[in-house]
């Protein structure tokens, strides 16, 4: 499972030289889930992170744990650009459709997980990401590390998920545009592996999803081997 390396190696690269801590993971440490949707209005909350949130799915070698690139929760003080990256480690799947299954497994899971005092609006069609954490929660001692605990935790309930490796970054030196731009190609692929699922056939000089097949590893492969051809 090669679709989404690239992606995974160019967010890193761009990361590289960025000031970031690195927690281990640990499942007992995880905050609390508040068990569904909350509201927090604006007069409770401390402060608001905008931005983008996506998943990266590969075959390689992911080691749990948490990386924050910038300020921790506690230590920021007003909104402020935000960027959640989640590289998942999985078992191989059988063949393809088991795969983009997985994956589509994987995405509904940023839906199911509710970080008590931490408010989370995003959207299936969308990979903004918006946050609004509480005053209470910050007394409360809520962190980046106890998240990323917690949504771990949700993705290891998925049995295929080996590793994960979950970063948030709020550094102003960070370069959320090019997150955003690989949040969207991520989205690309998605979308592509789908059509080629669903034996979509089309003609490939006019498809618009050609340069993801042209530029992914394996995808034009696997758009062919799904036609027969």
């Amino acid at each position: 499972m090669e679709f989404f390396d690239s992606i995974i190696k160019e967010a890193l690269e761009i990361t590289r030289g960025l000031s970031e801590v690195n927690y281990e993971y640990n499942a007992v440490k995880a905050w609390k889930d508040a068990g569904g949707n909350q509201v927090i209005l604006q007069k409770h909350s401390a402060f608001e992170l905008s931005g983008t949130g996506f998943n990266l799915v590969t075959s390689s070698s992911v080691e749990d744990g948490i990386t924050v690139i910038g300020s921790e929760l506690a230590d920021i003080k007003k909104d402020c650009k935000f960027t959640r990256i989640t590289i998942l480690q999985i078992d191989e799947p059988e063949d393809q459709q088991k795969t983009y299954n997985l994956i589509r497994k994987i995405e509904y899971v940023k839906y199911h997980y509710f970080p008590d005092g931490y408010m989370i609006r995003t959207s299936s069609r969308s990979h903004k990401e918006a946050v609004r954490v509480s005053k209470d929660a910050v007394k409360k001692g809520i962190s980046f590390q106890n998240v990323g605990n917690l949504l771990i935790n949700k993705y290891k309930e998925i049995s295929a998920v080996k590793g994960v490796r979950v970063i948030f970054i709020t550094s102003p030196d960070a370069d959320h545009r090019a997150f955003e731009d690989m949040a969207e190609k991520s989205n690309s692929i998605t979308e592509t592996l789908n059509h080629i699922m669903n034996s979509v056939n089309f003609d490939c000089d006019t498809c618009n999803l050609k340069p993801i097949c042209d530029e992914v590893e394996g995808m034009r492969e696997l758009h062919f081997k799904s036609r027969g051809m």
